[in-house]
C-alpha cells in the first residue's frame, strides 16, 4: 500500500529532483556497488522488495546508502533521481544500532545555468513555403550542358550553387528565427489574450482603476476558456501525429520539459567560457582532440605496388540520370540543411530538375577523381550524453553534412557494395547486410552453449578500441582499399574524399572556426562504416588459433581450453592482435579490455592474459552487445536488468504522456518505445524457467 501510494503521488508531480530516506525493513534484497550507486540483486516472485526494486525502475531512482549493516544488509534506504554520495560519519551524532549504522548524504544538485539564446541576425529561407512550380520551371531553363561541362567538378559545383541559389531567392521566402517564449500549444490569438491581460493587470496595480480590473478579469476568463481549447487542441494533433511517427512523441516531450540543450556558460578542464562563440570553439577544440596527426600528402600518395589478387576490380563508375533521379525522389523531407544551405525538402521536390545538372557534377567528379572541398565541410552538434550540461566532456558530436554530398555517396556505395561485400569477412557483423548485433550472438552464444555442454571450458577476451573510427590512418586506409580493388579514378576519388575535411561547431546560430580533420573516416557519412570495415578486414591474419567476432570495432576473441597449452596458443594470438593494433594506429583501452572464462566446470584452468604487455582483468560477467552474460551462463542478470529498463521506460511514458486520451496512444508508445526493451535478442537469452517467464510477464 504504501508503495502503490507512492507511485501515485510521484506519477503526479512534475519533478527535477526527489530524495526519499527511511528504514524501508526489507532484509530480503541484497545490494552490490555499481560505480555510482547500489544495484539490487534481488530476484525472484513477488514480493515487497520485489515491488520497491520496480517502482524504483518505473520511477528512473537509485539507492545510494552503501554502508552495510552488523548482517550484511542494508535496511535503511537513500533513493533519490539525482546524484548523491553516502559516508560513514567516524562519530555518529546519536547512538547506533547494529542494524541502522548512521551516514552523511551528501546530494548534488546543479545549478540551473540560463539557456544559450539564439542568434539575433539569423535569418534563412522557409523552403516548406516556397513556389516548386517557379523553382522547377527555371531550373528547367537553365542551359546546364553549356555552364558545367567545360569547367572542372570544383567550378561546376560553385557555379551549380551560384544559379541555384539566384533562383531560391526569387521564389523562398525569408524567415527568421525567433525564441519562443510560450508554450508551443499557444496560439495567435491565446498569446494576444495573454498579453492584454498582463497589460491591464499592469495598469491596475499601477492606477488603482476599477474598470482596468474588471476588463482584467473579462481576459483572464477569456485566457482560461481558450487556454484549455488550445492545449485539448494540442494535444488531440499530438496523439494523431504519435500514430503515424513515433518521432513525434520525442517532440512533445521536449516541448514539455522547456529545456535548452547548451547552457550560455560552459567548462572544460577548469577554463569557463560564456561567450557564444567561444562555446562553440570550445567544443570544436574539444572534439578535435580525438584526431591523430595527419599522414597522408595528397600531392606526393602512390598506390602500393603489391595488390591482392582478388576478384574485385572497381577503377571507372558512371551514375545514371534515372538513378540520381530516384534517389532524389526519396530523399527524407524532415532533414535540415548541411553547410551548403540545401535541405532535402527542397532536393526533393525538384528532383526532375535538379538531378540534370547533379548528373553532370557527379560523373564529372568521379572522372577527375575529386570530392570539392563543399562537401567535405560538416557541421557539428554537440548532443548532451549525461551529468552535468555545463561540462563540454559530457557531450558527444553529432555531423550533419550535406544533402547532396551524402547523396553521392549513397550511389557510390550501392555501385561498390555488392562487389565489396565478398571479400568482408563472415566474422564481421557490422554494417554488413543480412547480418546483426543478433546474429553475432547467435553465433557465439551456440558456441558457449555446445561447450558448456560438453563440459569444457571456454576462455574469451573482450576488447576495447579509443575512438576506432576517428584515429583510422588515411595512409593506411588507402593502402587497403587499393590492395582489395578500388582503383584508378575511383581510387583518386577516396583519396580526396578522406583528406582535407574540415568540420565546424554550429550551436543556435553561432559558428567555431573551421578546423580540419586528420584521420579517421568522416562521421555521419554513408561511405564511413564501410570504409572502416574494410579497413579492419585483414585482423584475420591474427587470430591463428582462435576463433573471433565482430561487429564493427566491438572485438571478442575465444577458444575452448583444455590446458594451459592452449592458453599458451591464445596468448600467442594476443601478442599478434597487440602488433598488428601498433602497425595499424589503433589504440587500446586497456583498461576496458577483460577476460571471462565461461564454464560449469570445478576444476578450472586458469591464466593471465595479456595486451599490449598489460594483464587483463578477469570478470564474472560481461555486457556484450547489449546482452549481459555470466560465466555460468545462466542469463539471469541479463533478465533482471532488461525488466528493469522495461519498467524504467514504462514510467517514462506515464509520466510524459498524462495528458494523452486515447488507449491507442499508449499502446502505440508501448509497442514502439518499451516493447523494443524486451525483445531486444530475445532468441539469445529466451528464458525457458518459470521463475524468468514470470519476470518478463
Amino acid at each position: 500500500m504504501l508503495l502503490d501510494k507512492l507511485e501515485l503521488e510521484l506519477g503526479r508531480l512534475d519533478f527535477d529532483s526527489i530524495i526519499l530516506i527511511g528504514d524501508f525493513n526489507l532484509p530480503s534484497l541484497k545490494w552490490s556497488v555499481n560505480n555510482t550507486h547500489m544495484e539490487c540483486l534481488t530476484s525472484g516472485g513477488p514480493s515487497p522488495g520485489r515491488h520497491l526494486v520496480d517502482l524504483l525502475s518505473r520511477m528512473n531512482i537509485k539507492q545510494y546508502n552503501s554502508i552495510f549493516n552488523s548482517t550484511g544488509g542494508i535496511l535503511d534506504l537513500a533513493l533519490s533521481n539525482t546524484e548523491c554520495e553516502v559516508y560513514k560519519p567516524n562519530i555518529p551524532l546519536l547512538p547506533e544500532g547494529k542494524f541502522h549504522p548512521s551516514f552523511y548524504l551528501i546530494v548534488k544538485f546543479n545549478a540551473p545555468s540560463p539557456p544559450l539564446k539564439q542568434s539575433n541576425s539569423l535569418t534563412k529561407f522557409n523552403f516548406y513555403k516556397a513556389n516548386y512550380d517557379k523553382l522547377n520551371s527555371s531550373i528547367l531553363e537553365m542551359s546546364w550542358s553549356s555552364l558545367l561541362n567545360h569547367l572542372s567538378a570544383e567550378e561546376a559545383l560553385n557555379v551549380f550553387y551560384e544559379k541555384v541559389f539566384e533562383i531560391i531567392k526569387l521564389n523562398v521566402p525569408l524567415c527568421s528565427s525567433k525564441t519562443r517564449n510560450f508554450p508551443v500549444w499557444f496560439s495567435k490569438s491565446l498569446i494576444h489574450i495573454h498579453k492584454n491581460k498582463s497589460r491591464y493587470w499592469l495598469k491596475w496595480k499601477k492606477y488603482s482603476n476599477i474598470s482596468d480590473y474588471e476588463i482584467f478579469s473579462l481576459y483572464r476568463k477569456r485566457f482560461k476558456n481558450e487556454c484549455e481549447k488550445c492545449f485539448n487542441k494540442y494535444i488531440i494533433s499530438v496523439e494523431d501525429s504519435i500514430q503515424l511517427d513515433a518521432n513525434k512523441f520525442w517532440s512533445y516531450v521536449s516541448n514539455r520539459k522547456h529545456k535548452s540543450g547548451i547552457p550560455s556558460q560552459v567548462k572544460l578542464n577548469n577554463k569557463v567560457v560564456n561567450d557564444p562563440v567561444s562555446i562553440c570553439n570550445m567544443f570544436s577544440s574539444f572534439f578535435k582532440s580525438v584526431y591523430e596527426p595527419s599522414s597522408l600528402d595528397t600531392s606526393s600518395w602512390q598506390p602500393p605496388s603489391v595488390l591482392s589478387d582478388s576478384d574485385v576490380h572497381l577503377s571507372d563508375i558512371h551514375l545514371s540520370l534515372q538513378k540520381i533521379q530516384y534517389e532524389l525522389k526519396y530523399l527524407d523531407a524532415n532533414k535540415g540543411p548541411g553547410p551548403d544551405g540545401l535541405p532535402a525538402i527542397f532536393l526533393k521536390n525538384t528532383s526532375g530538375s535538379v538531378c540534370t545538372p547533379l548528373y553532370i557534377i557527379y560523373n564529372k567528379c568521379l572522372r577527375e577523381g575529386t570530392c570539392p572541398a563543399l562537401w567535405k565541410m560538416s557541421n557539428i552538434v554537440p548532443v548532451h550524453k549525461s551529468g552535468s550540461r555545463s561540462e563540454v566532456d559530457k557531450y558527444r558530436p553529432i555531423s550533419i553534412m550535406s544533402a547532396l554530398s551524402k547523396l553521392l555517396e549513397r550511389l557510390i556505395h550501392s555501385v561498390i557494395y555488392p562487389a565489396l561485400h565478398k571479400i568482408i569477412l563472415p566474422e564481421q557483423h557490422g554494417f554488413v547486410k543480412k547480418r546483426s548485433t543478433t546474429t553475432n550472438l547467435m553465433l557465439f552464444t551456440s558456441f558457449i552453449f555446445e561447450s558448456i555442454d560438453n563440459r569444457e571450458q571456454v576462455d574469451a577476451v573482450y576488447t576495447d578500441f579509443q575512438k576506432a573510427f576517428d584515429k583510422v590512418d588515411h595512409v593506411l586506409l588507402l593502402n587497403k582499399l587499393a590492395y582489395n580493388g578500388i582503383r584508378g579514378n575511383l581510387l583518386r576519388w577516396f583519396c580526396s574524399y578522406i583528406s582535407n575535411r574540415s568540420q565546424r561547431v554550429v550551436v543556435n546560430g553561432f559558428a567555431s572556426n573551421s578546423v580540419r580533420v586528420t584521420s579517421g573516416v568522416p562521421q555521419g557519412s554513408i561511405l564511413g562504416p564501410l570504409l572502416f570495415v574494410i579497413f579492419i578486414n585483414d585482423i584475420k591474419k591474427c587470430f591463428l588459433n582462435t576463433k573471433f567476432l565482430l561487429y564493427a570495432d566491438d572485438l571478442k576473441i575465444y577458444k575452448t581450453i583444455h590446458s594451459i597449452a592452449d592458453c599458451n596458443l591464445f596468448q600467442d594470438d594476443l601478442d599478434r592482435f597487440s602488433n598488428y593494433c601498433i602497425t595499424n594506429k589503433l589504440h587500446l583501452s586497456l583498461s576496458k579490455c577483460n577476460t571471462i572464462i565461461f564454464t560449469k566446470n570445478k576444476n578450472i584452468t586458469r591464466f593471465t592474459y595479456t595486451l599490449c604487455e598489460a594483464p587483463l582483468r578477469e570478470v564474472t560477467t560481461v555486457r556484450d552487445l547489449g546482452v549481459t552474460l555470466d560465466s555460468k551462463f545462466k542469463l539471469d542478470q541479463h533478465i533482471e536488468q532488461i525488466v528493469s529498463k522495461a519498467f524504467q521506460m514504462y514510467g517514462f511514458v506515464m509520466r510524459a504522456a498524462v495528458d494523452f486520451k486515447r488507449p491507442s496512444t499508449y499502446l502505440h508508445l508501448y509497442k514502439t518505445i518499451i516493447r523494443p526493451q524486451l525483445e531486444y535478442a530475445v532468441p539469445i537469452w529466451n528464458p525457458y524457467f518459470k521463475k524468468y517467464i514470470n519476470r518478463y510477464d
